[in-house]
């Protein structure tokens, strides 16, 4: 993808992009504060317009879309997956396109409610407002420009960044398991929303399993967009009203809610099993160092090679966790700041 005759990340590249991908983010962060208080005499309710952040959310995505594109032609490489059709065929796969949206409407069924008890936890313990972290769409141009950031392009642009690139090249370094789940510990971080973590990481995890299976970057992306578009169509009535209702009722019944919330999340989990177990077939691939699996001569080339690699490897692993840290701090400043607001 991108460009067929480079060459594909491996863990330290992966690792690198992941980081960049992060410094990004950090710099689209501080000139959007920058913006936000060079107007705020002028504009008072900057801070919270849904027009300014949504507006700021497109340009974020923007900025994503023009490092991935950067990174990857000034170091020559490109993806280790495909879009969208099979290594072994030159068709698309119609269950790309019905599996993921399935896979997301169970997933969020699963995970709403153990989101909504980790919200009410935080509003509780942490003292968090139930509606920090919210963006106002009290107008059509809001509306529109969210659904076009989170439903069009950060499914696109994330799902590059963390299953495209770094998922698959932590995967050469490591176990699929460990793979998919610090994946989805650098996606959940790089949303810096602590009220969504639950959600954020299991989608993550989730995405980074369908990779696994199939190789292609498509269902993932579909899986994020109709997840995301699911979580926008709940906060707007009539839905909303209804849920609040279901909500007031397991808060009053605490009992039924425990068995409720573990009936949703271990049915949803049950049926997620099925779809990417036997929804899916396995793409077939396998590490160039299991494929290769043959023994090699230690002759001073080899082992050369071997120290390069290791050494390649230990930086990954630092970047990697540079990357994390600073997606934590940024975590952890905006958890700081929900609480003192």
């Amino acid at each position: 993808m991108l460009n067929k005759t480079a060459k594909t990340f491996d863990y330290c590249g992966a690792c690198t992009f992941y980081l960049g991908a992060i410094l990004v983010t950090l710099v689209g962060q501080a000139l959007i504060s920058v913006v936000s208080v060079m107007f705020s005499q002028s504009y008072p309710d900057i801070a919270t317009d849904g027009n300014f952040l949504t507006a700021c959310m497109i340009v974020l995505q923007a900025a994503n879309a023009l490092f991935i594109v950067l990174f990857c032609k000034v170091n020559k490489r490109r993806f280790d997956c495909a879009l969208a059709l099979r290594r072994d065929s030159k068709k698309v796969d119609c269950r790309d396109f019905i599996l993921p949206v399935i896979a997301a409407l169970v997933l969020l069924a699963a995970m709403y409610l153990p989101t909504v008890w980790y919200g009410y936890f935080t509003t509780y313990a942490l003292h968090i407002s139930p509606t920090a972290g919210n963006i106002e769409l009290d107008t059509a141009s809001s509306i529109v420009m969210i659904v076009i950031a989170s439903v069009f392009l950060a499914p696109v642009f994330e799902e590059s960044i963390y299953r495209g690139v770094l998922f698959n090249g932590l995967k050469k370094n490591k176990s699929a398991v460990k793979a998919v789940l610090l994946s989805a510990l650098a996606f959940m971080l790089m949303h810096m929303s602590p009220i969504q973590v639950v959600f954020q990481f299991a989608l993550g995890v989730l995405s980074a399993v369908i990779m696994n299976r199939t190789g292609r970057l498509l269902p993932s992306v579909l899986l994020h967009a109709t997840a995301n578009a699911a979580a926008l169509a709940i906060q707007f009535r009539p839905l909303s009203n209804v849920i609040s209702g279901c909500m007031a009722w397991l808060v009053a019944n605490p009992v039924a809610a425990v068995f409720i919330t573990l009936a949703f999340a271990l049915a949803g989990g049950a049926v997620l099993f099925v779809i990417v177990r036997f929804g899916y077939v396995a793409n077939g691939t396998e590490n160039a160092d299991e494929q290769n699996g043959e023994a090699q001569t230690a002759t001073p080339e080899t082992v050369a090679n071997e120290a390069r690699a290791e050494a390649r490897s230990k930086d990954g692993t630092v970047r990697f966790w540079i990357a994390t840290a600073v997606s934590g701090v940024l975590f952890i400043i905006n958890l700081i700041t929900m609480i003192a607001g």
